[in-house]
């Protein structure tokens, strides 16, 4: 395995780690999704590895269904599963795909920025908005008023990082362009 690996090198991971179908059709989707807006993007002047954000959507979820199993936190279970068999900016990237503060919003834009954001535009294997995302993960994940109301301010950060990532693009984040991909 080299250390960023291609993309059946992540298949054969997901492969390992028994990833069930539908997690795997939800990170190809993901990739689909970042590759989408790195590439248009790169074409306006940002300077994104191209296969770093490819592997990373693709490995974003790995720890998933055991963290399901443990109830550790996926992303940092999934940086541990990856490290030292990738490169550590991917599995950094894997860490990071939850994680998203003010501070992060108005860029520079990053290759991890763009996976954490194309997984905020998948529900399931569906791009779907920002808003719809996380109004199904209020619906699924919210125990208390206290936790649905976190969601709905990381949804606010969500919709600002949009923002200055379609700030450099000539689409909108709904426009037939994005919306028509499929896996």
């Amino acid at each position: 395995m080299t250390l960023l690996p291609s993309r059946d090198e992540c298949f054969e991971l997901l492969e390992q780690h028994a990833m069930p179908v539908h997690i795997r059709r939800h990170s190809q989707m993901v990739a689909r999704v970042a590759l989408f807006i790195t590439a248009g993007l790169n074409r306006n002047s940002c300077r994104l590895d191209v296969g770093m954000v490819e592997a990373a959507a693709l490995l974003h979820d790995i720890g998933k269904m055991s963290g399901l199993e443990t109830g550790e936190n996926h992303a940092e279970l999934g940086a541990r599963m990856l490290a030292g068999i990738v490169a550590p900016q991917v599995a950094a990237i894997v860490r990071e795909h939850i994680y998203l503060d003010s501070s992060q919003t108005e860029g520079p834009l990053t290759e991890s920025l763009i996976v954490n954001y194309a997984d905020k535009r998948v529900k399931h294997d569906q791009i779907v908005s920002v808003r719809e995302r996380y109004e199904d993960l209020i619906e699924r994940y919210a125990r208390s008023a206290s936790q649905a109301g976190m969601l709905r301010g990381k949804l606010d950060l969500y919709l600002a990082l949009e923002r200055t990532i379609f700030s450099h693009l000539p689409i909108a984040p709904h426009d037939p362009e994005i919306m028509g991909i499929t896996v």
